[in-house]
């Protein structure tokens, strides 16, 4: 588990999914607060995701094991 600034998670999901491709990984974004969301899945859906949209505010980001 680990604390992500909103303008380093795309470069940390690119790692992720060259060391880790196959790990589950939940992106935890604005805990607490109103717009609190959870985004599941391997890195490259991740990384998917956040070059759709702009992904704002702090991440906590959690691993499975392997």
């Amino acid at each position: 588990m680990l604390y992500e600034s909103p303008y380093r998670i795309e470069k940390l999901l690119v790692e992720l999914s060259e060391v880790f491709p196959d790990r589950q990984v939940v992106l935890a974004r604005e805990l607490t607060k109103k717009f609190e969301e959870f985004l599941r899945g391997k890195p490259a859906e991740l990384l998917a995701i956040a070059k759709k949209r702009s992904l704002k505010g702090e991440f906590v980001v959690m691993m499975g094991a392997a």
